[in-house]
């Protein structure tokens, strides 16, 4: 089948709907979040504590110099020591937010306002390699969903729609009530 436009009531299903497309967020997604700024923050606030025990209790510092400065090492340490453990934990928040939101955020940035929709017929689908062969505009082809988001099972001798836009954007649309105009030549 020849390639037709998208009507923006369709472009529009697929922003409200984002777990129906399955898609590649991962060219807009925004990773290491965690600027040198915050990275510094605990070991700042481990520091400004030690200056200020020392500036408000002098006397407990010359009775136990030593107990002060190797707890100040110590408390240092961990605090570095913990940097790794926050910027882990920063990154994979933004990664668990897009997933729980579907990558909505994602596909409202990718997804442009000029878009094709062609029906293909999918002939085989090899799904520990996330490949198969399809049937569009009457060639045969290959395709791959390896790190597509929103996957969905797509079975062999079966009708998928594929939208794109441009070179930036390709995307599957997972067969449903809200996406029947989708597979309507």
């Amino acid at each position: 089948m020849m390639a037709r436009k998208i009507t923006p009531e369709e472009r529009n299903i697929l922003l409200e709907n984002p777990e129906l497309v399955m898609f590649d967020p991962y060219g807009v997604f925004k990773t290491h979040c965690c600027t040198l700024g915050k990275a510094l923050i605990l070991p700042s606030l481990t520091g400004l504590f030690f200056f200020l025990w020392g500036f408000l209790c002098p006397d407990f510092i010359n009775a136990h110099p030593m107990f002060f400065a190797g707890s100040g090492c110590v408390a240092l340490v961990i605090a570095s020591g913990c940097l790794p453990i926050l910027y882990y934990w920063l990154d994979d928040r933004n990664f668990r937010k897009a997933r729980e939101e579907h990558y909505a955020t994602q596909l409202k940035f990718l997804l442009p306002e000029e878009l094709q929709c062609q029906i293909a017929h999918v002939q085989w689908v090899t799904y520990e390699k996330a490949e198969g062969g399809w049937l569009l505009d009457g060639k045969e082809g290959m395709f791959g969903y390896v790190s597509y988001v929103n996957y969905f099972r797509i079975d062999p001798d079966t009708d998928l729609a594929v939208i794109s836009g441009g070179d930036r954007f390709y995307a599957y649309i997972k067969p449903n009530i809200k996406t029947e105009s989708f597979y309507r030549s």
